[in-house]
């Protein structure tokens, strides 16, 4: 079986400077970045790639992941990926800071974030005057609107990707993730219940996140590729929904994750695995749309625009393709 290409960005640059034309010498070659490491939450786009579903596409793809210095929309940005994953709200700000990003695929119905306090929050005023720890690669501007909102006086913390702030009791609250620091918080003993939980989406901000982005040049000039290349990607989420094969994907990933050095375990990525799936579902919890709702961009616009995280409108038809 293939091993997964998975390497740092900053070899990922390297190998680009070195070898600048290698990849156009083969056919229908793509270079796509995940916006984080290699886990449960890109489970679709890894078995595409792993089950040889890319290459019955006609496709040969190379996939790389980001991290806290080297961004994906920082390789979209700069040439070095093709097509890449982001969250919604920081496509929207990338976009309205010059970089014609666009929409082909969306792999997140539901907003999964949240605010975990070491004490108990009956409403957003509790927060008021917190230090509240943030991940330094962004993907908090959900909550910082929300707290913009509700007109709260906190004191944001930048940390890595780990729990360790707030598990030392360095940070009264953090922002988290449903399908993962959530459940590291309970790994880790640290009593929360519901009452040291805020879910965004239940006070109105519940933007979709995770979805799949290229350029509007690239779409344009390699819109064949584009659409075989969602196509495929569709095939793997759709793959991996099979309860068939959900344990074949989680022991996958977790050996992927263990060679190239990233914490990991079975359990953890059991768990982000289900959540992602159930944060798919239309609201109904039956169908898995793939596709940006216009209603749901219309808010996400509007609450950047609120909060002047982004300075200009984006129409819908401009941002989604097709």
């Amino acid at each position: 079986m293939r091993k997964l290409l998975l390497i740092s960005a900053a070899a990922m640059l390297l190998m680009c400077a070195s070898f600048p034309t290698a990849s156009a010498q083969q056919k229908d070659s793509v270079t796509v970045m995940l916006q984080w490491v290699p886990q449960c939450q890109f489970a679709g786009m890894i078995m595409a790639y792993w089950n040889g579903f890319y290459e019955e596409a006609g496709l040969e793809v190379e996939l790389y992941y980001g991290s806290e210095s080297y961004s994906s929309t920082d390789a979209l940005r700069e040439g070095y990926a093709d097509i890449i994953t982001t969250m919604l709200v920081d496509a929207l700000i990338v976009r309205d800071m010059g970089i014609p990003i666009v929409n082909i695929l969306q792999t997140s119905e539901t907003n999964s974030t949240m605010i975990i306090s070491h004490t108990p929050v009956r409403n957003a005023k509790d927060l008021n005057g917190m230090r509240i720890g943030r991940w330094t690669s962004g993907f908090f501007d959900t909550a910082l609107c929300f707290t913009y909102y509700n007109s709260l006086n906190v004191e944001w913390v930048p940390f890595l990707s780990n729990i360790y702030p707030f598990a030392a009791g360095a940070v009264d609250a953090m922002v988290a993730t449903e399908y993962n620091e959530y459940y590291q918080i309970q790994m880790a003993g640290i009593d929360v219940c519901e009452d040291n939980i805020i879910y965004l989406r239940d006070e109105g901000f519940d933007i979709p996140e995770d979805g799949v982005y290229t350029t509007e040049e690239y779409y344009s000039s390699h819109r064949d590729i584009v659409e075989r290349f969602v196509e495929a990607t569709r095939r793997g989420w759709d793959w991996v929904r099979k309860p068939e094969n959900f344990l074949e994907t989680v022991n996958t990933i977790v050996d992927i994750m263990r060679e190239d050095n990233i914490p990991s375990s079975i359990a953890n990525q059991t768990y982000m695995l289900r959540t992602v799936l159930k944060l798919q579902q239309d609201k109904d919890g039956k169908e898995v749309p793939y596709h940006l709702d216009k209603s749901r961009f219309d808010s996400a616009v509007r609450m950047l625009l609120e909060n002047n995280l982004i300075l200009s409108p984006v129409e819908y038809s401009d941002f989604v393709r097709p």
